[in-house]
């Protein structure tokens, strides 16, 4: 990635780039956060790359005043990645069709680290919060990450376990910057309502298919992430639990298919390396997730966590059959 010098200002202009694919059910919730929000409303856009869809995803969208652009590739990642190409603001805001923004104040809280810092931070994020009407997948896939990501990554894996792995660089009224570093980096993605400067940073092609990469190039830049703690988002991803094996038996097809994680590998440290193929007997064990639930359990009093031996499962069966899948059999 490449940088410029960022112009100081308190009316930054955003875009909300959100990836779509048949997201009619779900689509109007997140554009009614966006537009509800209390910031000049000229200084918003909406930009949906949509990977094709026949329903009344894109027709919804332009009702509240969304620009609608073709993604090809039908992905998300690469989809967001074109969005953020041809962005035509300030800041891009890189957005799922399930997400829906906290509160009306979320614009405005999410850019005090920039308006405060505005030479060194180029990036902030918010954390998922549970909403009382979440299903059980959904709140325990909230309350830490996916089972496989928070076995490898550890504390790095969740923004309220970054104080246990990070020393803090600065701590403002309601956000923290951690001093992050490219190895051990922090599992921050992209589609979660990060929010990325426009000026002066080039996006290489060879990531578009990654979700993190951008943030380690902005680590090894020097430049600043911001974690904005008063502020959050809701995820609405799972009904269920088919819907959480569909969830990731796609993901993991894609992630093998398009070897979407390449580009980021070079970072992992050895131990990341080998918690990766550790977790299969991990998973599989039953036992060992079975034991990390009930002292979750005990530790935060959610039902939501005892699922945990459940999803280790399922995700170590969907790792093994897409492999063979796309690396065996050749589909």
């Amino acid at each position: 990635m490449t940088y410029m010098k960022a112009e100081k200002t308190d009316q930054y202009s955003l875009v909300f780039n959100i990836a779509t694919l048949y997201e009619e059910a779900r689509i109007e919730r997140c554009l009614k956060s966006i537009v509800a929000q209390n910031y000049p409303q000229d200084r918003i856009q909406i930009a949906i790359l949509d990977g094709g869809s026949v329903d009344r995803t894109c027709e919804i969208a332009r009702q509240y005043g969304a620009k609608v652009y073709h993604n090809e590739k039908k992905l998300p990642e690469p989809g967001l990645a074109y969005g953020y190409k041809i962005a035509q603001a300030d800041l891009v805001v890189f957005m799922a069709a399930d997400n829906i923004l906290y509160d009306k104040e979320w614009v405005n809280k999410i850019l005090r680290p920039f308006q405060e810092n505005p030479e060194s931070v180029w990036a902030a994020f918010s954390k998922v919060v549970n909403d009382p009407s979440d299903t059980i997948w959904s709140k325990y896939l909230n309350q830490d990450t996916d089972p496989f990501n928070a076995f490898v990554f550890g504390n790095a894996s969740h923004p309220d376990k970054f104080a246990k792995q990070y020393p803090v660089k600065k701590q403002g009224d309601n956000y923290v910057i951690y001093q992050y570093t490219t190895i051990d980096y922090p599992l921050i993605a992209l589609a979660q309502c990060t929010v990325l400067k426009k000026a002066g940073i080039k996006r290489p092609e060879s990531s578009e298919y990654d979700d993190i990469s951008p943030l380690i190039s902005l680590i090894e830049e020097g430049q600043d992430i911001a974690y904005v703690q008063d502020t959050g988002i809701y995820h609405y991803s799972l009904k269920g639990f088919a819907s959480f094996k569909n969830k990731f038996n796609h993901r993991i097809y894609n992630s093998i298919q398009t070897s979407s994680y390449d580009t980021r590998a070079k970072y992992n440290s050895v131990s990341r390396k080998l918690k990766k193929y550790l977790f299969l007997p991990y998973g599989f064990s039953l036992i060992l997730p079975f034991i990390k639930s009930i002292t979750w359990w005990m530790k935060v009093r959610e039902q939501q966590v005892l699922l945990h031996p459940i999803a280790c499962f399922t995700l170590c069966y969907y790792i093994l059959f897409n492999y063979a899948k796309v690396k065996l059999w050749k589909k």
